[in-house]
């Protein structure tokens, strides 16, 4: 049995760059039969941050939606950031599908093309928590907040005063330790993994966006964090007066800049009423394709 995939770099426009991610395309009539061994095997072969599993519909029929689902090369995950710019790239500029929505494991995803940057759009699943739990980092020599996105995806992060303590990062990566033993979390929250994030202020851009420079590690470094990004924006949102009122408030994360993989993350966070909680995360950036091939099963 064959699947076909192609690649694409998220978060970025130019090839080699970003995040890539790899999307296998299975037919309607073979999903049922392939196992999450199998699934597993294939990302793990694949050895990417994230790979996405993109279940088509009965052949014939016509739908506005796709379900798809994301595994790590260690286990799979409800939500990841670039491989949700990546398939909705692919879906909506590569093969131009009429697809208006995405569905993951940690729900729906509107998607869409800004027509004024090209860009596409998502507004992600989000389930903000900040955990009790807390991390020493001797960088910033502080205790670090844990929050996670959704339930299974967690993130610690740790604010640094300049980009010279960014590269003070390789000495600690995760603070977490075993990025997939999430058993210092919170009671009900206790899945998935947990990764460190480290994070420097760079003042805002040509457009009002609150800039940023981070760096991500799990298991390994990550080159570019849609979900941490989308966490962090949160997080940073909560930190703001509450008098400034719902938004969007608005950021742009650099990272990958280290590992000569820049990824552009852009995050919209619009806050509930009174400036309170989080009502809307939107996660946006560009792609491009850069291989196809088809794999055996």
């Amino acid at each position: 049995m064959q699947l076909p995939f192609t690649t694409l770099d998220a978060f970025t426009s130019t090839r080699y760059t970003g995040n890539p991610v790899a999307i296998v395309q299975v037919p309607a009539s073979i999903s049922p039969s392939l196992t999450q061994a199998q699934k597993q095997a294939i990302a793990s072969e694949f050895n990417l941050s994230e790979i996405v599993f993109l279940h088509l519909p009965d052949e014939g029929t016509a739908s506005t939606e796709r379900t798809i689902e994301i595994f790590t090369h260690q286990a799979e995950v409800p939500f990841a950031g670039h491989p949700t710019i990546g398939t909705s790239h692919y879906l909506l500029k590569t093969v131009g599908e009429r697809v208006d929505t995405i569905i993951t494991k940690a729900g729906p995803i509107p998607i869409s093309v800004d027509e004024q940057t090209g860009n596409v759009r998502a507004e992600i699943p989000q389930d903000f928590h900040i955990h009790e739990v807390t991390y020493k980092c001797d960088l910033n020599a502080k205790v670090n907040s844990t929050i996670s996105i959704v339930k299974g995806m967690s993130f610690i992060f740790v604010r640094l005063e300049s980009l010279e303590d960014l590269p003070k990062a390789d000495e600690l990566k995760n603070l977490h330790g075993d990025t997939y033993d999430p058993s210092s979390l919170d009671e009900g929250w206790k899945v998935g993994l947990v990764g460190t994030m480290y994070f420097v202020a760079q003042g805002t851009d040509e457009f009002g966006r609150k800039k940023y420079r981070t760096r991500m590690f799990g298991s390994r470094e990550d080159p570019g964090t849609g979900s941490a990004s989308s966490g962090l924006g949160c997080y940073l949102a909560g930190l703001e007066r509450k008098e400034t009122g719902k938004g969007p408030i608005k950021f742009v994360f650099e990272q990958g800049v280290e590992m000569g993989r820049r990824n552009v993350i852009c995050v919209e966070v619009t806050r509930g009423e009174g400036g309170g909680g989080i009502e809307k995360v939107v996660l946006s950036g560009a792609a491009v394709t850069v291989m196809e091939g088809k794999l055996e099963v």
